[in-house]
């Protein structure tokens, strides 16, 4: 039920449509809001009208006479016949022709095909006898017209009528008769035109119209229809003649007309695919829109007619079509002003965000066609217009439902570079290397069935690196600004897709056409596949999803794997940090340095503080050290507990944990004592000479050398002298006495001097923490970090020349070391636990260290071993150096700094002679006098003329047997001035032989040998009592050495023999 209001207004309505009292037809109001039940049936008995009024018009002139008819004149005729006889024959035939053309449009309006072609024959003949040209093309009009209905009875009915959804379900439906086929019209219609003839007539027509100045109307109208039934018999050339003709046809219309006649000439063109010249009527039919002519100007009609004719123009409202490959299509300054007026069209609308977008499609799509100044003064405009309504990259829905892709302005600016960025060092995933396991056999085969498809299967927009999860990522960027104005972009950020991206926006100012770097971030909230599609950007008042798919020198995307989240820690030492580092290493993922100054032999502790700065528990902890440095060496300076490290974890977020790194500065402290050139110290220098034996300068003459004796002079042997006061006690080397006997090929004791140079050495090392925690963790990915530690190693403690010498017991050895100080310090050494001495700055001494000789418990599988003479000589030497190298405790401090440090002898070489002092004899020795065993150290008094008896007796300690041993006795006198007397003939007679050989010394057996000494003269005497070997004449040469070997009764008998 309606309202009261809504009859008062429909009252209204129908009294302000009310007809004129003198309109004889009944008017029929609808009202939008009504159900309109009776609206089909009143179109169905108004269509019936219409032909009963046709068919009652025809009936009623057809029952008039031809000889009576009036005659049928265009409004442009009248003046023409004026003053004509209208009763001759011709006229007659006239209007007899005109009559019968007018019957045959009766019959063409009511439907009555046939008919009407017959009477368009008919009048066609009759008035082409008496050349009536105007009437003449109109009935051959109407004949064409009538055979392309029954050819064609669809002909421009391509849209098929739908039931509006307003009419009611239950209105009647009406059907067509049943009409006969078009076969069986075409052989019961006489005088119709074939299909060729059609065209044939309808040109006719028009030259007939083209005859008269006031009948272009008419032959516009022909123009057209013939064009059209071109077009349905796919006649394009055809159609496009009759169309041109249209073109050139001069009339005086209105705006509309104009309007009406261009978009009927565009619509055709279309049909015909003649786009071009379509788009050209459309867009003079959009100008005729708003022209300063037309009363009513629509910029709807003008932007929708501009915006049909791109097409035509080869523009695409999808700017990444026409941006495809870089190539140009169409023509580019035709495009541009058809933009230009599309923009002006969408302003004057009053739609700005419309405007917007065309103006920036245009400098998208045109940019490389325009000039510096145009691109200038289109930026200026497009940023004007996006101040009134912001652009933004979606699509707009027009009223009309056309809809306008969205335009990206990646022009502005320009992007020469996309690249992703790598974690930096310290903080890229690495993979946790795991021990492979041994699954089977391993099956080799060299067919490589398609190897070269596999390599190539991997995608270039793959990288080959890793981001984590949670972690900041980069993205560098390397824009220009292609305006000569300075530009503003804003808001810029990455479009990923895949895993959950939050990008970071960015602000830049880009100056003109200077290149400008850029650094765009984001952070994966989680892990899987992350695909960077481009980026976006905010400038001139636009927003734009830059895609690298739509951007030329780029891949589509690029991908990259995001492992799950890993901690991060921050490392922090108590030593200063390294002012520089070393180019030859590799400090790309070093997070932090220490340098320290350590003197030869000092250590230090540096404490390193790790401190978990994420939210994620750190697990796992790994330590390692990586330098120049050999294995051993290495492991001297750098020392940690990787226990009490991994006792902390798990380190919980916020949470600290320390690590001691131990540094101690490992030096070789012997210096080569063949030459002044030789006398250099570092901490890669080896102390192995290249001669076996090592011939030095023994010191002065308070101190003799074993070099000086005569006896041994040929192969450096030992001196085994008295001075056992002198030996017990420390003393400073000086620059008096030489000694008065040298030997051939081996430097005389002389000063002690200084090394001529002592460099610094520096060592550099990478302390490396890998570590991990959390699902990274569970993933098999941790984090690697670096402390580069520079370790600068001064030279302290030298030891310039060293000898053996033997000690007052047979246990027992001296060695003698010359100590230089290379500081500029006064040094305090220990060098046994109750003795030490002071060396003042660059001054070296001398000092004897008691040593216990090397037991033959170390050297019993050098005896049992028969192996190469060399490789046992060379163990032999090793085992004394180490056995001499871990007795030996020299420890130094220099008092003015508080400094302390420990100087080791490892690497001490050692000649074979030596190697006889430093270990231990392999036979015991029993002396007796006068039946009275000796003790050690004891010294026999007796009067000059008395005979002692002398009982010798030696034990083979080994398990294989001596060969060839010569047992002898030998006295001599020390002058203690470096000088021996061993020719004592008229001083001392031996009773006896002083010799004895021995063929063969069984294991654990002994031998004896006995004689009488008798002194003739007081005096003090010297006893030498040893047991050799001549050249290989043992059963294992590398005990004795290749040129014998001798074993003396240590210490030396004294024999004091009074008056």
């Amino acid at each position: 039920m309606s309202s009261p209001k809504d009859e008062t207004e429909n009252a209204k309505l129908r009294e302000k449509f009310t007809t004129p009292t003198n309109f004889k037809t009944r008017a029929l109001f609808y009202n939008e809001a009504d159900p309109c039940t009776d609206l089909e049936n009143q179109l169905t008995e108004f269509v019936n009208s219409l032909f009963w009024v046709l068919e009652s018009k025809r009936l009623e002139r057809s029952r008039e006479k031809l000889e009576r008819v009036s005659l049928l004149l265009a409004p442009f005729e009248k003046k023409d016949f004026v003053g004509l006889d209208m009763d001759s024959r011709n006229n007659k035939k006239r209007c007899t022709g005109r009559m019968t053309k007018h019957l045959g449009d009766l019959c063409l309006q009511a439907g009555l095909l046939s008919e009407s072609i017959t009477y368009y024959h008919s009048a066609a003949e009759t008035l082409k006898s008496v050349n009536d040209w105007l009437w003449l093309g109109a009935a051959f009009e109407g004949l064409c017209a009538s055979s392309a209905l029954v050819l064609y009875p669809n002909i421009q009915r391509n849209v098929s009528l739908h039931r509006n959804a307003s009419l009611p379900e239950g209105s009647p439906k009406r059907t067509n008769s049943i009409t006969p086929s078009v076969g069986t019209v075409r052989r019961d219609i006489i005088n119709m035109l074939p299909p060729d003839e059609i065209s044939k007539k309808y040109r006719e027509a028009i030259i007939h119209y083209s005859k008269y100045q006031n009948a272009g109307i008419i032959e516009t109208e022909a123009s057209f229809k013939a064009a059209r039934i071109s077009v349905e018999q796919s006649h394009s050339l055809q159609a496009a003649s009759f169309l041109q003709n249209v073109v050139f046809i001069n009339l005086t219309l209105s705006e509309q007309e104009k309007i009406q006649r261009f978009e009927t000439l565009s619509d055709l063109y279309v049909q015909i695919g003649f786009t071009r010249k379509a788009a050209f009527c459309q867009r003079l039919a959009a100008t005729r829109h708003v022209s300063p002519q037309n009363p009513t100007p629509n910029w709807n009609k003008c932007y929708t007619l501009i915006l049909q004719s791109f097409p035509g123009h080869k523009i695409s409202l999808d700017p990444t079509e026409m941006c495809h490959d870089n190539q140009p299509s169409g023509w580019p300054a035709l495009q541009i002003q058809l933009l230009q007026e599309l923009v002006v069209a969408a302003k004057r609308m009053g739609h700005s965000a419309l405007a917007t977008r065309h103006m920036t499609f245009l400098l998208q799509t045109m940019w490389l066609h325009l000039s510096t100044s145009e691109q200038k003064e289109f930026a200026i405009q497009l940023q004007s217009l996006s101040s009134q309504c912001e652009g933004a990259p979606v699509p707009l829905v027009l009223d009309s439902g056309i809809v306008i892709p969205p335009a990206n302005l990646s022009n502005v600016p320009v992007c020469l570079g996309f690249s992703l960025r790598n974690l930096q060092p310290h903080l890229q995933p690495r993979k946790i290397e795991t021990f492979k396991q041994d699954i089977g056999p391993f099956l080799f085969t060299p067919i490589k069935f398609g190897t070269l498809e596999r390599t190539n299967n991997k995608p270039q927009s793959k990288m080959d690196f890793l981001w984590v999860e949670n972690d900041v990522c980069e993205v560098t960027l390397k824009l220009v600004n292609p305006l000569p104005l300075e530009l503003k972009v804003s808001n810029m950020r990455l479009l990923t897709s895949g895993v959950v991206f939050e990008s970071i926006p960015e602000t830049v100012v880009l100056p003109s056409d200077t290149p400008t770097s850029l650094t765009l971030n984001g952070t994966p909230k989680e892990s899987g596949e992350l695909e960077i599609l481009g980026y976006s950007t905010h400038t001139l008042g636009v927003k734009s999803n830059c895609r690298l798919r739509y951007m030329s020198n780029f891949l589509p995307s690029y991908s990259i794997e995001v492992i799950p989240i890993l901690p991060t820690m921050e490392i922090k030492t108590s030593l200063p940090q390294s002012a520089t580092f070393s180019s030859l290493q590799n400090f790309e993922n070093v997070v932090t340095s220490a340098s320290i100054s350590l003197y030869n032999g000092e250590s230090t502790e540096c404490t390193i503080t790790l401190t978990n700065n994420s939210h994620v528990p750190i697990e796992m902890i790994e330590v390692s050290i990586q330098s120049v440095l050999e294995a051993s060496l290495q492991d001297q300076i750098f020392k940690w507990s990787q226990e009490n490290l991994e006792s902390q974890l798990p380190l919980m977020p916020n949470g600290t944990a320390s690590l001691t790194l131990y540094l101690y500065s490992a030096a070789n402290f012997l210096t080569s004592g063949f030459g002044p050139t030789e006398l250099s110290s570092g901490v890669f220098g080896s102390s192995h000479g290249s001669s076996s034996i090592m011939s030095m300068s023994a010191g002065p003459s308070s101190l003799p050398s074993r070099l000086n004796s005569p006896v041994y002079s040929a192969m450096g042997s030992s001196f085994h002298g008295a001075r056992r006061n002198e030996l017990n006690s420390s003393f400073r080397s000086s620059n008096s006495g030489q000694s008065s006997m040298t030997t051939a090929g081996y430097r005389s004791p002389g000063a002690l001097t200084l090394p001529q140079h002592a460099t610094t050495a520096v060592v550099e090392g990478q302390l490396q923490l890998r570590y991990s925690g959390g699902a990274g963790f569970q993933a098999g990915y941790c984090r690697s970090c670096s402390i580069f530690i520079t370790l600068e190693m001064l030279p302290c403690l030298q030891v310039t020349n060293w000898d053996v010498l033997p000690a007052e017991t047979s246990s027992q050895f001296y060695l003698v070391l010359d100590i230089a100080n290379m500081t500029s310090q006064e040094m305090e050494l220990h060098y046994t636990p109750t003795k030490h001495m002071l060396i003042e700055s660059h001054e070296s001494c001398r000092i004897p260290v008691p040593v216990n000789r090397c037991p033959l418990s170390k050297l019993t599988k050098l005896y049992m071993d028969q192996n190469s003479i060399t490789n046992n000589h060379l163990d032999l030497d090793k085992i004394c150096s180490d056995h001499i190298a871990n007795l030996v405790d020299l420890r130094w401090q220099l008092l003015s700094l508080n400094t302390k440090g420990k100087a080791t002898l490892k690497g001490i070489t050692l000649t074979p002679n030596m190697l006889d002092i430093v270990r231990m004899s392999p036979l015991n020795w029993e002396v007796s006098i006068n039946g009275d065993f000796l003790k050690p150290q004891e010294e026999i008094n007796c009067d000059a003329g008395d005979c002692l008896s002398v009982r010798i007796g030696i034990s083979n300690s080994l398990e294989k047997p001596l060969q060839q041993l010569v047992l002898s006795v030998q006295f001599y006198q020390d002058h203690r001035n470096g000088t021996h007397n061993y020719k004592l003939e008229t001083r001392v007679v031996i009773v006896g032989c002083a010799k004895k050989v021995l063929p063969i010394l069984e294991p654990q057996s002994k031998a004896w040998h006995a004689c009488s000494v008798l002194f003739l003269t007081p005096g003090q005497y010297k006893m030498d009592i040893k047991c050799c070997t001549p050249d290989h004449s043992t059963t294992n040469s590398s005990v004795v050495g290749a040129s014998g070997h001798s074993w003396r009764y240590i210490p030396v008998v004294d024999v004091n023999v009074n008056i």
